[in-house]
């Protein structure tokens, strides 16, 4: 991922990441084990979790600081053939003021033949004079499944001002795993753009063609075979529908091999974000591993 990407002039490579972890999971005896845990500076694993009988493992990642202020973080995170990974975050996701650089994070998320992984953070707060960037890579095997589910709100500010951060790009590519297609794209099957910039568009940010009057935003993809039945499709919208979501869509597309489904949506609120997330989370587990609902709260 280069810096021109990013949108930024990057930092002196001697800096390094602020935060780095890197974890490899796979299949073994009925469950999946961990086969490598790595985490340096503030990134932190909590030790793994079994919620329930289905051998899949949940993985919580920490900062001990609690927030970003200009730092850079990675993370690295192979699920590997026929395994099932959960991986959250113990607490919201916090970018405060940025002076001199973006606050950033970068994420490459592997996951192999018959093998699922969950991504489920707590939200993304920016508060005032925030400038952050994150870029993700989903990897994922044709076979594979994944859920992505992210929340972006804009933090209190002193003076009740709404958005005064500055910026928040959030880049999500998904790509199939294997040799790269010939034809255009090198195996890309969809990419997520998103740009919400309160500096460039001032006091017209919540207004129509922006955030709709809203001030929070949530996302979810769903990758997998199953996303390309239409009961499924179906499904996803009845959730978003009995969840009240009124500003909400979902798309769903298919290349190299690969179906996906999204979900946008924008509220008033990180609750009413937070049930559209798990709700679709419920549905997605019901659908294809019979899981019951996710419960991370009391971790």
């Amino acid at each position: 991922m280069s810096a021109s990407s990013l949108g930024y002039q990057a930092a002196k490579p001697a800096a390094g990441p602020a935060g780095a972890l890197s974890l490899s999971v796979g299949f073994s005896g009925g469950r999946t084990e961990p086969v490598r845990t790595e985490s340096v500076g503030v990134l932190r694993l909590m030790k793994p979790h079994y919620l329930d009988d289905s051998g899949q493992v949940t993985y919580i990642v920490v900062n001990p600081g609690g927030a970003y202020f200009g730092e850079a973080c990675r993370m690295d995170v192979e699920v590997l053939p026929g395994a099932s990974l959960v991986l959250a975050s113990q607490g919201a996701t916090r970018i405060y003021r940025t002076p001199h650089e973006p606050a950033v994070q970068e994420a490459v998320f592997r996951v192999g033949a018959g093998a699922r992984f969950e991504y489920v953070p707590e939200q993304t707060i920016a508060y005032r004079d925030a400038d952050y960037r994150q870029v993700t890579e989903l990897v994922v095997a044709p076979d594979a499944q994944a859920f992505i589910g992210e929340i972006v709100t804009p933090g209190w500010d002193p003076e009740g001002t709404p958005f005064t951060y500055t910026a928040m790009r959030l880049r999500l590519d998904v790509r199939v795993d294997g040799p790269a297609p010939s034809s255009p794209g090198g195996g890309l099957v969809c990419s997520d753009n998103v740009r919400v910039v309160p500096a460039a568009i001032g006091e017209g940010m919540s207004g129509i063609g922006h955030m709709e009057g809203a001030s929070h935003m949530g996302s979810v993809l769903v990758v997998g075979t199953h996303t390309a039945a239409v009961a499924y499709v179906d499904g996803v919208r009845e959730v978003v529908s009995a969840l009240g979501m009124e500003r909400a869509g979902v798309t769903t597309g298919s290349r190299h091999g690969v179906s996906w489904l999204m979900v946008r949506a924008l509220a008033d609120s990180t609750d009413a974000l937070h049930a559209l997330v798990y709700g679709v989370n419920e549905f997605d587990r019901a659908a294809t591993t019979g899981q019951r609902r996710l419960d991370l709260r009391r971790y």
